[in-house]
């Protein structure tokens, strides 16, 4: 290796004195396959200007914007970097709300690690007294009661003098976040916020993608959240979780309007379990420039049984203003009362697109008429299909039957709880049948007549691995502007 191009600070990273003959398309290339781990570009980077030059577009690519005041100067200055803010492409947006914590005890009930520190109730309990199938003592004499008594006053002890250290070395962050969850809920946070949302997409030329999404359980988001909220010792029970966002503080009109007047084409709308309200879309004015987003993907699965959340014909009125759109995913909370399911007849009756090629429906009521009429519209671009849906009259043998060799660019199916009304009970599509129907639709082989399993025993079937619905979807590259750790998260059952 040329000692003149490595650096003590990074003694790994060597560089073979060839590698500075190579163009700078080349460069770029290498640097490419490092886009996932910023910092082994950061020593690359020092090698010389042009490896600086190569590898700048891969730094950044991408903003966390976390509910923070320091979060927001972070963005700010980024977005007046001379090089970094040309190669942003995407900004996530976590809109948790912190917690603000009454009490020190409830604080530390959401350290899972100073929890470790109070001791084991197994330590204390008395092994000479007797206790029944259950566990719970038999305190049949005084001598009994006396020993238990004695353990719990010694259990109850230490743990006062643990909660007395913790308060001692914790306190201090408790009060902490007291503070900043009280600074962040008012209204010149919230403008701020809002503003640096704004300022992000007027300054990055290239950013054209928005994720609205809470961090995921793995780094780098996480660890990105905690290392910006370090100041209050947080923990993954620091916030709110998003389901229990009910009303939610944020209006999708909040995110338009930041995102409104600025000469950015929105190419891609993703939102993962976060109930917003959605009011009317005419308050934020022209919508003309949602006219070229391509990718809207909606993940609301883990949100539980009722988040709250509407579309309604607002949702309608956006898609009736993309004129380029390439991928609608919609997967919402499973229901207990598949009647309370989202009704999807209008969202798809809205939809007629010229370049849509990928469609995946979950947990969303339909009829017959809709979804046939829907694919039809689309035969001519639609590339991929992957349907969890209800139907809500009609059949599925007759839709697919209907569609059956007219999805010309049709070249991937996956049918996932394929769910139909049978004598007023919902019941599922067994996984072998709709491995059957993907080959009616895709090869025109003829189809039987549904097997259809009250949900439970569908449930079974599929645990046991009989019927194949596909290859998964987590298996692809995720899109432009998804990213690989938020693309598991909004193709939930896919």
């Amino acid at each position: 290796p040329n000692t003149a191009h490595s650096t003590s600070v990074f003694p790994s990273i060597t560089i073979h004195p060839n590698m500075d003959k190579l163009p700078l398309e080349l460069k770029q290339r290498i640097c490419s396959f490092l886009h996932a781990s910023p910092r082994l570009l950061k020593p690359i980077r020092l090698v010389s200007k042009e490896f600086a030059s190569a590898a700048a577009p891969y730094l950044i690519p991408r903003l966390f914007l976390f509910r923070h005041p320091d979060s927001c100067a972070e963005v700010k200055e980024i977005t007046k970097h001379p090089i970094f803010s040309k190669h942003v492409t995407t900004l996530v947006v976590d809109l948790s709300v912190l917690k603000s914590q009454s009490n020190f005890q409830s604080w530390i009930d959401d350290h899972d690690h100073l929890q470790h520190a109070y001791p084991d109730w197994w330590d204390f309990k008395p092994e000479d007294v007797e206790y029944d199938e259950d566990g719970d003592p038999l305190l049949s004499n005084s001598q009994s009661r006396a020993k238990w008594m004695h353990s719990c006053r010694e259990f109850d002890k230490e743990a006062k003098r643990v909660t007395k250290r913790l308060m001692k070395s914790q306190e201090k962050y408790w009060k902490a976040q007291q503070g900043l969850a009280a600074k962040l809920s008012g209204g010149e946070f919230r403008r701020r916020f809002f503003k640096t949302i704004h300022l992000a997409f007027r300054m990055c030329p290239n950013l054209s993608n928005i994720v609205i999404a809470p961090p995921q359980p793995c780094e780098p988001t996480l660890g990105k959240r905690y290392h910006i909220f370090e100041a209050i010792h947080p923990s993954k029970g620091s916030w709110i979780e998003p389901k229990s966002h009910d009303p939610s503080d944020f209006e999708m009109t909040d995110l338009m309007q930041a995102v409104h007047n600025t000469e950015i084409d929105l190419s891609s709308l993703t939102i993962i379990d976060f109930p917003f309200r959605c009011a009317d879309y005419s308050k934020v004015g022209n919508l003309e420039f949602l006219g070229r987003l391509k990718h809207i993907r909606i993940g609301w699965n883990r949100l539980g049984n009722n988040p709250k959340t509407k579309f309604g014909a607002d949702l309608e009125k956006v898609l009736r203003k993309t004129h380029s759109l390439e991928t609608i995913w919609i997967n919402m909370p499973p229901l207990i009362h598949r009647k309370e399911e989202y009704a999807a007849n209008g969202l798809l009756d809205a939809m007629s697109l010229e370049c849509l090629r990928d469609v995946m429906l979950s947990n969303l009521s339909v009829s017959e008429d809709s979804l046939v009429n829907f694919l039809l519209r689309h035969s001519e671009t639609l590339e991929m299909l992957s349907l969890g849906i209800t139907l809500t009259d009609g059949s599925y043998e007759s839709a697919f039957r209907r569609i059956s060799m007219q999805m010309k660019a049709l070249v991937r199916v996956q049918f996932i709880s394929l769910i139909q009304w049978v004598s007023d009970v919902p019941k599922m599509a067994s996984p072998s049948w709709c491995t059957d129907a993907i080959d009616c639709v895709l090869r025109g082989e003829a189809l039987s007549e549904p097997e259809y399993y009250y949900l439970s025993e569908a449930f079974e079937e599929l645990e046991l691995g009989e019927g194949c619905e596909g290859p998964r979807r987590y298996e692809d590259l995720p899109e432009d502007g998804l990213w690989e750790d938020f693309d598991g998260n909004v193709n939930f059952c896919f």
